[in-house]
C-alpha cells in the first residue's frame, strides 16, 4: 500500500485573499473553474481550456508531491473549484483529505466532477506481487509519471476533454478544437525531440527516483537502474556498489536527478561510475520559462541530449 504523503494544514486565519482573475464569460454559461492536482496536469489542462475558463494548480512548481505541506490558500482553491483533474493513480492521493476538509463534496474521488487522467492508459511497472510499506513508496496501480511520454497525450487529452465536456456540453466543440491544436503542436515537437535523441538510441541511463520509464520509452533509452533500491527509501551501500559496477560494465553515461532531491548520493554514484550528473525538474514550472508542457519537455530533452553528447 502506498504510504500517505505527509500533509500539514496550517491552523489560523487566512490573512491574504487569493486574487482571482475571471476569464471572459460566454452569453449562456459561466467560465470553467478547474483545479489540477499536479503541475503537469495543470499545464496540459490549461492548453485545453484556453480562454474558456480558469485552470489553477494545487501544488507549487518544483514541489515534491510525495512530501507536501498544504496551506490554507490551497484548501481555498479546492473549495472554490468546480472540476478536479487528477493523476488517477497514487501520485496525488494527498488531495483526498484536503477535499474532505474543504467542504466541497463534488470533488470527492468518484464524483462526476473529478477527472482521472490515467483512465485507459497502458501503464508501466504495475507490481505483480503484494504491495506494502516494506518495499517502499511503490505505486500499486503502476508508475504515475505517464505525461513524460508525449505519446500519451492523445489519450490523456481525450480523457480530460471528455470529462470537461460531460460537465459542460456547451463547451465541447471549443474544447475539441483546443485539443486538436495542442496535439498538433505536440506531434511537431515530438518529431524534433526524437531526432535530437536519435544518436543516443539504446543509451543506458540511471535515475535517482523511478520517475522516467515513460520518458525512456518515448526516446528509445534504456533504464539501467535506479539509485533508490526501494522508492522513497535511502539506498543501501550494497545496492550502490552493485549499481556502480553495472554502470561501469555497461558504460552508462548519465545519472538523472530530480531537482527536489538532495544531490549528494546521485553525484557520488555518477562520479564513481564516470558518468555525468544531470539535475532536471520532473514537472513543469520548476525552471523559469517551463510552465508550458512543450517548454518543459523541450528543457528535459535538451538537457539529456547535451549530457549524452558530452557537452558541458
Amino acid at each position: 500500500m502506498r504510504p500517505p504523503a505527509r500533509i500539514t494544514v496550517a491552523v489560523g486565519l487566512l490573512g491574504v485573499l487569493l486574487a482571482v482573475v475571471p476569464a471572459p464569460r460566454g452569453a449562456a454559461e459561466p467560465p470553467l473553474r478547474v483545479l489540477a492536482t499536479l503541475p503537469d496536469l495543470w499545464s496540459i489542462t490549461r492548453a485545453l481550456v484556453g480562454d474558456l475558463g480558469q485552470v489553477q494548480v494545487a501544488t507549487r512548481p518544483g514541489q515534491n508531491p510525495h512530501d507536501l505541506e498544504i496551506r490554507p490558500s490551497q484548501v481555498l482553491l479546492v473549495r472554490r473549484a468546480e472540476i478536479l483533474v487528477r493523476n488517477g493513480l497514487e501520485e496525488d492521493a494527498w488531495i483526498d483529505p484536503v477535499v474532505e476538509s474543504s467542504g466541497n463534496p463534488r470533488l470527492l474521488r468518484g464524483s462526476p466532477s473529478v477527472i482521472e487522467s490515467a483512465r485507459g492508459l497502458a501503464l508501466l511497472k504495475v507490481p505483480s506481487g503484494p504491495v506494502d510499506r516494506s518495499i517502499g513508496d511503490v505505486h500499486p496501480s503502476g508508475n504515475p509519471h505517464y505525461t513524460l511520454d508525449p505519446g500519451t497525450m492523445p489519450a490523456v487529452t481525450a480523457t480530460i476533454v471528455s470529462g470537461l465536456a460531460r460537465l459542460r456540453p456547451d463547451l465541447a466543440p471549443a474544447l475539441e478544437v483546443n485539443r486538436r491544436e495542442f496535439l498538433s503542436r505536440v506531434e511537431a515537437r515530438l518529431a524534433r525531440w526524437r531526432e535530437m535523441l536519435a544518436p543516443h538510441h539504446g543509451a543506458r541511463v540511471v535515475s535517482y527516483h523511478d520517475s522516467w520509464p515513460y520518458f525512456y520509452r518515448a526516446y528509445g533509452l534504456v533504464e539501467l537502474g535506479v539509485i533508490e533500491d526501494r522508492p522513497g527509501v535511502p539506498p543501501t551501500p550494497q545496492h550502490l556498489v552493485q549499481l556502480v559496477r553495472q554502470m561501469k560494465e555497461q558504460r552508462a553515461r548519465v545519472v538523472m536527478l530530480e531537482s527536489w532531491y538532495p544531490p549528494d548520493t546521485a553525484a557520488a554514484v555518477a562520479r564513481q561510475a564516470g558518468a555525468k550528473l544531470v539535475v532536471v525538474p520532473q514537472s513543469p514550472g520548476a525552471v523559469r520559462g517551463t510552465d508550458d508542457y512543450l517548454a518543459h519537455m523541450d528543457y528535459l530533452v535538451t538537457a539529456l541530449t547535451r549530457a549524452l553528447s558530452g557537452a558541458d
